[in-house]
Parts: C-alpha cells; structure tokens; sequence
C-alpha cells in the first residue's frame, strides 16, 4: 500500500471517529432533553476507552 493510500486510509477512520463522537453526544443530548437522564459517568468513560486505543 502506498503512503498517499495509508493517509487516505488514516483520515477516513478519523472522519469515522469524529462522526461516531458527534453522534454519540447527539445521542446523550437528546437523551438529556428528553428527561432520559443518562448517567453521564457512563458516557464519559465510554468516549474515554475510544480514544484511549492504543492505535489512535
């Protein structure tokens, strides 16, 4: 795989990341509005173990 192919590959899954982030706090922010009331201790180590990957 070429390096311009390996960047390509790279900025994808960091466009993925930031997507599956937003839509997560999307998520907890309806959540939030419609008195759901999720436990944001859960939701904070959630993203947590996503960007404590050792590949990121």
């Amino acid at each position: 795989m070429s390096p311009a192919q390996q960047a390509l590959d790279y900025q994808r899954e960091i466009d993925e990341n930031q997507k599956q982030v937003r839509d997560m706090v999307m998520e907890s922010y309806h959540d939030i509005a419609a008195g759901k009331g999720r436990d944001c201790n859960e939701f904070f180590e959630e993203l947590e173990k996503r960007y404590s990957d050792d590949r990121i």
